[in-house]
């Protein structure tokens, strides 16, 4: 019995889904201290343009004061996510499957 544990990302790896599905239990680490600036929050697309960068927010508390991940507020103030949905579509909408 394989069990595995994942940090979570916002669109994880093709090497990360091949381990979801030979794992027979897995488990998402959200008790570690959150990392900026890493895949947690962030993924790059292809697009036309070359390298897309797409962060999802995060709210921001007192500087030096360490959160863990399970803490980590999105910042909603702002449409972020129509904003990725329509970079996804003009990127890949062509794409076989898409739909």
């Amino acid at each position: 019995m394989e069990t595995i544990l994942i940090h979570p990302t916002y669109f994880t790896s093709i090497t990360q889904m091949v381990a979801y599905v030979q794992a027979e239990k897995v488990f998402f680490e959200a008790d570690d201290n959150y990392q900026k600036q890493s895949y947690r929050n962030r993924v790059y697309i292809a697009h036309s343009n070359g390298k897309l960068l797409l962060n999802i927010p995060i709210k921001h508390s007192q500087k030096g004061i360490r959160k863990k991940t399970n803490e980590v507020l999105v910042e909603n103030s702002f449409p972020w996510q129509i904003q990725h949905w329509k970079s996804l579509e003009s990127a890949y909408r062509t794409s076989p499957y898409f739909e």
